[in-house]
């Protein structure tokens, strides 16, 4: 069952156009290493939002996996990372908006500094322009690559 409070949403809009996801995150200090889990519950947010279960948005999971991987490596310390689920519009949201939205959860919970967030937002801005809606975010170069 996924706990309502460990929700992070994040929306903006830039140019007119909305960029919206909810992430589900429970964060935990470890000292072993870092480790992301995907346990993707299938939880009913709204009948309007998409919610994911285990099958099915690899290219969205890819993306939030992809920020949370950039934003543990802005970390000294040792983090497990469980994700519980996102909430998502097919209007609003693709791969790129899931990882930032991960990567501000994770900056929230956790007090870690990310010296380019700003350039990073910018990077999400330009994922809703054409051709790159569909494209998996690489955070590190701010850059997009064509597969999961």
């Amino acid at each position: 069952m996924i706990n309502s409070d460990q929700n992070f949403r994040w929306q903006k809009v830039k140019n007119g156009l909305l960029h919206f996801a909810i992430v589900n995150l429970y964060i935990q200090k470890n000292e072993k290493g870092n480790e992301i889990i995907e346990d993707y519950s299938g939880y009913k947010y709204s009948s309007d939002l998409l919610d994911v279960r285990h099958e099915g948005f690899n290219t969205w999971k890819t993306g939030l996996r992809n920020g949370l991987e950039f934003a543990l490596s802005h970390s000294s310390d040792f983090w497990t990372i469980r994700i519980n689920g996102f909430c998502a519009s097919h209007m609003d949201t693709n791969a790129t908006i899931l990882g930032y939205t991960g990567v501000l959860a994770f900056i929230k919970e956790t007090d870690i500094v990310i010296s380019n967030l700003q350039e990073v937002e910018n990077f999400v801005f330009t994922s809703r322009n054409d051709g790159m809606i569909d494209k998996i975010p690489n955070f590190n170069e701010l850059a997009f690559i064509n597969e999961a």
